[in-house]
């Protein structure tokens, strides 16, 4: 045991250093003087062309952005150290009581004369600059090096009691990585499942999402190693609005997949609704939050349709889209941080599993097969449907599956393309369409329809016969009529 009062008093700072870190990571470090700080923007320097502004609606249009404000220490505060903060895509350099303190980048009236500042920067303001009452502080700013036009430049302007720059990002991005986890854990156990055939093609989709997911994560959490300048966090944020729009555009055409057969047009029209939402919307957190929304509702307007069909997994997914899409909304870009991450998993999830059991709820029931007749076996992933021709009336495309549509009713997904199926069957199958092929030995008649012909078959069924092949079942239809 060690009884030295000198180690004591050292084991105890470290704890107490310990737990301040500590704090400052949960709760933060207390700010005073932001909330009341009144900014006025200058052009050219001089006091008479000042105006009130609020500096994170300002554009940087100047060759050379001029803030300032007073900023009042309490004489029983004074001595305490203080730091300005910047988030803005700018170089800057502050002056406090009109003596330079620090730069970020160097500021410039023309770009040649501009050395790009990192987007965020902590200047610690020198105590011997800091006087008791009022002290005044002036901001230059330019950003002559942005490449696309930002909405708003400036997120944020503090000034207060220094802080822990690395403390404050490490914070920040806390809960991102912490729910990051949970698409890394479902992509790799999604990996496993495919890896060993427990599922097929059904689940490359989700499979997608997640990765995009993925990458889009590691990017908004590597400003924790990178400093970037702010020409570079502006290419970081619109990789993170682009995969955004990639991540909402795979979980929209996932959903079309699933519920109706008009994919490629609705993902499109999302794009376009994407597009012009970057266009209203100012700020780029703000854009990426409103690609979110505007995927999470075009994903409840696919679902809708099947849930007036009372598809029970359209009857729950709408609801919930249109939730996340209102969530999203009233959270704010705080949202992107940890909740976009897990809704996304969650989305390609419950998409991948309605995929993967379509048709819906359809028990599978042995068919019964004749003895006399020959049988086919189709398959659907791992598992084998063995199955009578006979009782085949119809067989439907859907992408890389085909359903099959017996006597009784019923709906057979099968993971094989249509041109596959039909190259197991016997010349009774003969295609009508791009989309569907019949049984001869159920078809009732053809006859004219307002767009081309039709064919009628048994229970009611009628189907568009396209132009391609009319002729050739024609031909057929009058070959079994007149072996008959």
């Amino acid at each position: 045991m060690n009884d030295d009062p000198g180690h004591a008093s050292v084991v105890a700072m470290t704890a107490c250093r310990a737990l301040a870190l500590l704090i400052a990571l949960c709760v933060g470090y207390p700010s005073w003087a932001t909330a009341t700080l009144g900014w006025q923007l200058c052009e050219g320097g001089r006091a008479v062309q000042c105006r009130a502004v609020t500096p994170e609606y300002i554009d940087l249009s100047s060759t050379l952005t001029i803030l300032t404000t007073v900023v009042h220490v309490p004489p029983n505060e004074f001595g305490d150290p203080l730091s300005v903060e910047i988030d803005a895509m700018a170089s800057s350099e502050v002056r406090w009581n009109g003596v330079a303190i620090g730069r970020n980048g160097v500021p410039g009236t023309v770009r040649a004369d501009e050395v790009p500042g990192r987007y965020s920067v902590s200047l610690d303001v020198p105590p011997a600059s800091i006087r008791p009452g009022d002290n005044r502080v002036t901001i230059l700013l330019s950003s002559h090096h942005l490449w696309l036009p930002v909405g708003r430049p400036v997120h944020r302007i503090a000034i207060g009691p220094r802080q822990d720059a690395d403390a404050y990002t490490v914070r920040h991005y806390l809960w991102t990585l912490a729910t990051l986890a949970l698409p890394a854990c479902v992509l790799l156990a999604l990996m496993v499942f495919m890896s060993v055939g427990r599922i097929g093609r059904a689940g490359l989709p989700m499979l997608a999402v997640l990765a995009a997911v993925i990458a889009q994560g590691l990017i908004e959490t590597s400003k924790l190693v990178i400093l970037y300048t702010y020409p570079w966090h502006l290419s970081r944020m619109v990789s993170l609005i682009g995969l955004t729009a990639i991540v909402g555009l795979l979980l929209v055409g996932f959903a079309s997949r699933v519920f109706m057969n008009a994919r490629a047009i609705v993902v499109v029209a999302t794009g376009m609704a994407m597009i012009v939402a970057c266009l209203i919307v100012r700020g780029l957190d703000q854009q990426s939050l409103a690609v979110f929304e505007v995927a999470m509702l075009a994903v409840a307007g696919v679902a809708l349709p099947a849930a007036a069909r009372r598809d029970r997994r359209a009857i729950l997914l709408a609801p919930v889209a249109v939730s996340l899409a209102a969530c999203a909304h009233i959270v704010g870009p705080d949202f992107l941080d940890a909740g976009y991450y897990v809704a996304a998993a969650g989305a390609s999830v419950a998409l991948g599993l309605a995929a993967i059991l379509r048709p819906g709820p359809v028990e599978e029931v042995p068919v019964a097969v004749p003895a006399v007749e020959p049988t086919v076996t189709l398959r659907d992933g791992a598992r084998h449907h063995v199955i009578s021709p006979s009782r085949m009336v119809f067989l439907e495309a859907d992408d890389d599956y085909c359903i099959l549509h017996t006597d009784d009713g019923r709906e057979v997904v099968v993971t094989m393309t249509l041109k596959a199926v039909l190259a197991l069957l016997t010349a009774d199958f003969v295609r009508i369409h791009r989309s569907h092929a019949i049984n001869i030995r159920h078809l009732l008649e053809t006859r004219a329809g307002g767009n081309g012909r039709l064919a009628e078959l048994s229970g009611g069924i009628v189907l568009p016969i396209g132009r391609v092949y009319a002729a050739k079942l024609q031909a057929i239809t009058e070959a079994v009529v007149k072996s008959a």
